[in-house]
């Protein structure tokens, strides 16, 4: 389901390609997170879900504490490259997907190290919420390909 959801996003962002990814769109009156924003995210917290709480090979980068919860990302000026924030949201990927097929029965019955207790008490709640959290987004990025004029399905 994982990797699953994480094609979904793929296929959403992929009508966002030539797009300004930092550009701000409006509802109500107030402003809705960006597809760069969104993309960031996704890279920071599958990294924190995925990787840091299942104990796999978590890897900080210089950027990730803008885009993670509560986070109002970076002025456009002050951002990564867009190229660099998408080459680490699917190196993430890859090292979660290389990383969550060894964790054993025990390992997912752990205790859930995030401080979230909302998500569950154990490393295989973590994992459930990663996924849905991730498919929250992906919506959010099908709003945006519509707000974009972007046709999808």
């Amino acid at each position: 389901m994982v990797d699953r959801t994480r094609q979904y996003t793929r296929f959403y962002a992929g009508f966002l390609k030539g797009q300004d990814m930092h550009r701000v769109f409006t509802a109500e009156g107030q402003p809705l997170n960006t597809a760069f924003w969104l993309i960031a995210h996704l890279a920071t917290s599958q990294n924190g879900l995925l990787l840091r709480a299942t104990g796999g090979p978590f890897e900080k980068f210089s950027w990730a504490k803008h885009f993670s919860v509560g986070s109002q990302g970076l002025p456009p000026d002050q951002c990564p490259p867009y190229e660099e924030v998408w080459g680490t949201f699917n190196a993430v990927h890859e090292r979660v997907m290389q990383h969550l097929p060894t964790l054993t029965p025990e390992q997912l019955d752990a205790p859930n190290i995030t401080g979230l207790q909302a998500i569950g008490t154990t490393v295989r709640d973590v994992i459930t919420h990663a996924v849905r959290h991730e498919a929250l987004h992906t919506g959010h990025l099908s709003w945006l390909c519509k707000l974009y004029g972007q046709r999808t399905i």
